[in-house]
């Protein structure tokens, strides 16, 4: 019967232990089977893995179909609004007016037009100033074991060997 690998560890760890203690023959082997077993089940994540590999590539193509099907319904909805203003714009007309044709064409507020920025006089350019925080310079304070008040070290471990 095989275990999950939070049993395997668990194994190994009790069995270790009562090794430190016995140090028997018997307690080696049951060493070793866990270990095999182990590696049978990491072997069997590693594989596990790679199926989630497959199955999100599948779907990422599968977002990307979708986000061009939505694109071009996005485009066609534009496509038959400029339909309708042209057609207003020939005949002065839009079609009859009713709760299943709610159509109306109003001309805008007004927006600008930039036909070439190097001509707009300075008056009307603003400036843009952003902070960042600098990770980057904080981290290698930290690690050089200056404080830096309101941030910590955070070590994780991580996986290696997938991807």
């Amino acid at each position: 019967m095989t275990q999950a690998l939070t049993e395997i560890t668990r194994d190994l760890l009790s069995t270790h232990i009562d090794f430190d203690i016995f140090n028997s023959d018997e307690l080696r082997e049951k060493i070793d089977e866990l270990r095999d077993e182990r590696k049978t089940k990491e072997d069997g994540i590693y594989f596990f893995y790679k199926d989630f590999d497959q199955e999100i590539e599948l779907f990422n193509q599968q977002m990307a179909k979708a986000k061009t099907y939505v694109k071009w319904l996005k485009s066609e909805q534009e496509r038959l609004k400029a339909y309708v203003v042209g057609q207003f714009q020939v005949t002065g007309e839009l079609p009859s007016h009713s709760a299943l044709n709610p159509i109306k064409v109003r001309e805008s507020a007004g927006a600008v037009d930039v036909i070439d920025e190097s001509k707009i006089p300075q008056e009307y350019w603003i400036k843009v100033q952003t902070t960042k925080l600098d990770k980057k310079r904080i981290l290698e304070d930290l690690k050089q074991g200056i404080e830096v008040k309101g941030t910590r070290l955070a070590r994780k471990d991580f996986i290696t060997g997938l991807k």
